[in-house]
């Protein structure tokens, strides 16, 4: 990728047929993890948890036939918010299983990945639960508004679940290594 070029520096190395190839050798900083190896598998494993209970929580709300969906301000912030899971889902999964000296790519690619898709998502998710939250103040629906107090109910679990997901990341430092 162009954002990693810089850590990058091509080497010419001959082989024993006398060939000169280029090869990539990585000269950019490295990067410490505040956590070791059974921090790290313990942080993956409770961050696809609660992946796993905001997929499943969010999905199941959109599988309610409330009439909330059907207005643009409630059914936009939910549809944009699964790009959003896939992202932190694929940052989650990069998360490196070992301690030891991390490439910038590695860090980005998982730590700061996760972190700016749980806080996009967290974003999403309040704006789709105050839309909610309007749209039951200012409708006048009578016959279906457990429907819509259920997608509600669903939707705010989400989010603080997101919650949870933000404040587990909280400690973990990343930081230069000195080496």
């Amino acid at each position: 990728m162009r954002k990693y070029k810089d850590d990058y520096e091509m080497v010419r190395t001959k082989d024993e047929s006398g060939r000169e190839t280029l090869k990539p050798v990585y000269r950019g900083d490295y990067f410490e993890v505040s956590l070791d190896e059974k921090g790290l598998r313990k942080f993956k494993s409770n961050s696809l948890l609660l992946l796993a209970v905001i997929l499943v929580l969010h999905s199941t709300a959109g599988f309610i036939n409330n009439q909330g969906m059907y207005q643009f301000y409630i059914s936009l912030p939910y549809v944009f918010s699964f790009l959003a899971l896939f992202y932190l889902g694929w940052g989650i999964l990069r998360i490196p299983k070992e301690q030891r000296l991390h490439r910038r790519e590695d860090v980005d690619l998982s730590f700061k990945r996760m972190k700016t898709a749980s806080n996009f998502l967290l974003i999403l998710f309040s704006i789709g639960v105050m839309a909610e939250i309007a749209f039951l103040l200012f409708t006048s629906l009578r016959e279906r508004r457990v429907l819509e107090y259920l997608y509600l109910s669903l939707e705010a679990l989400s989010a603080i679940a997101i919650f949870i997901l933000i404040r587990v990341q909280k400690p973990i430092r990343v930081q230069t290594s000195p080496d």
